[in-house]
């Protein structure tokens, strides 16, 4: 069956168009493609034969089967997607046809539903955050942590920013992306290695005024708080900003960036009623305080009311919007994770500030115990022992033992013993992140504490 609507004659039709408005012969539609050298193009795609539905079902089926049942494990992975218990209402809210097909409201004023949810979002960000003003979420942590830099040298104009060694190396690589192509300067923040904080004395040595921003995560990829009221004091003191990227999770029980004097505050929304899937879909939260609220990038929705004087929702500022003022945007991000939001609105509504509380002292409380069994345990240590942490925290391991006999030895006993560290430090050798969240129990944990004991080495 062709799956092509275009006839042969539609395509003529199109090639002589073309041929006249830029005069220049094209006979087929490979001379569309002349500029491409012809080494580059694909001679052939190889592809086998058509399958039937059922065989299609059946050979999907087959390659799914390779991957590992996540159901069938009890995960201690953290790294920046996580598992958490999603409540039933989740996915009967957004599972509904009105909400699931709805997309980025292009006629605000006949998607009051949309925008109603996403204003109640953008309320429920600022008061995880301390905030004063949220956007209407971006793609994910990376790209929430990137427009942040971008927002930063639009505050300031300056170039130069100071990023923390310790964020999420995924999200590092997004800044060095954007970076690249914007022409900016990264200087990169180690951590002391007996503690896993930031090097003060680094940032000390290299702020100044040319720094735009410094860039930070709270709690940091290798798991460690810290209390950063005096990075903010300082780059305010330098004109720069502070931009903090966040686990919403960790915001039920610590004290919100605001509290400590973050401009910014960014992150990854999964834990909130999004499942860690392969990877995605994620959402991309970002607040900040009113001051700023005219270089936030993204959506923004507001309350008014209409003529009748009845509450309302409209689209505010969209001056910044790249469909409004291409040229002039804050941010050419012109679309928005509106049912990834959604998600994270309605979980967020269901657990309330009492439910939040306690899903995050429980990740923190299964998390110590765990650590602290860890520690009892022959040639396992803690790595920044000392340091606070929420809910993942970094081990040791004895060096003749490799990570991949480590992971099969878990794996055959139907656990996930953690993320490989050497794998995004190079100086992290024979180190494992290790997570827990309100997911893991007393017995899940006494079971990986067994499996420990049971490794040789």
């Amino acid at each position: 069956m062709n799956y092509i609507s275009n006839t042969p004659e539609d395509i003529s039709s199109m090639l002589k168009d073309i041929s006249a408005s830029k005069n220049t012969a094209l006979s087929s539609i490979d001379d569309l493609f002349s500029d491409i050298p012809g080494n580059l193009r694909i001679k052939s795609l190889n592809l086998p034969g058509s399958l039937s539905e059922i065989e299609i079902c059946e050979k999907m089926k087959s390659h799914a089967e390779k991957n590992l049942s996540y159901a069938g494990y009890k995960s201690f992975m953290g790294g920046g997607s996580y598992e958490h218990f999603i409540p039933s209402a989740v996915g009967a809210v957004i599972g509904r046809s009105d909400f699931y097909t709805a997309y980025t409201p292009y006629q605000p004023e006949v998607s009051q539903g949309t925008l109603m949810s996403i204003f109640e979002y953008q309320t429920m960000i600022c008061n995880l955050t301390g905030m004063q003003a949220s956007n209407a979420s971006h793609y994910d942590g990376a790209t929430a942590l990137a427009e942040s830099m971008i927002m930063a040298y639009n505050i300031n104009s300056r170039k130069e920013f100071m990023v923390a060694e310790t964020i999420n190396p995924m999200h590092m690589s997004v800044l060095e992306t954007y970076a690249h192509a914007a022409g900016f300067k990264l200087h990169v923040i180690p951590y002391e290695g007996k503690s896993g904080k930031l090097d003060a004395d680094f940032i000390k040595s290299h702020m100044n005024d040319s720094i735009s921003a410094v860039l930070v995560q709270n709690p940091s990829f290798i798991g460690v708080v810290e209390d950063l009221k005096w990075l903010a004091d300082m780059a305010h003191a330098n004109g720069a900003v502070l931009a903090v990227s966040a686990n919403p999770i960790s915001l039920g029980l610590l004290k919100p960036p605001a509290e400590y004097g973050a401009d910014i505050v960014c992150g990854d929304g999964q834990p909130l009623g999004i499942p860690s899937s392969f990877g995605g879909p994620a959402l991309g939260f970002m607040a900040t305080s009113q001051k700023y609220v005219r270089k936030l990038p993204g959506r923004i929705v507001g309350e008014t009311v209409d003529k009748n004087g009845k509450r309302a929702f409209v689209l505010t500022l969209q001056a910044r919007e790249q469909h409004i003022r291409r040229e002039k945007a804050s941010s050419n991000i012109c679309s928005n994770q509106a049912l990834c939001a959604l998600a994270a609105t309605v979980y967020l509504s269901y657990l309330g500030p009492y439910g939040l509380n306690k899903v995050a002292a429980r990740c923190s409380d299964m998390a110590h115990y765990l650590a602290g069994e860890i520690a009892k345990v022959k040639g396992f240590e803690l790595k920044f022992e000392g340091s606070h942490f929420f809910h993942e925290f970094v081990i040791t391991y004895p060096k003749t033992l490799t990570y991949e006999k480590l992971f099969d030895h878990f794996a055959s006993h139907k656990i996930l013993a953690g993320v490989d560290l050497s794998k995004f430090f190079i100086s992290e050798h024979n180190c494992l992140l290790v997570c827990a969240t309100e997911m893991r129990t007393k017995a899940d944990i006494d079971a990986y504490i067994k499996c420990l004991e049971a490794i040789k080495w």
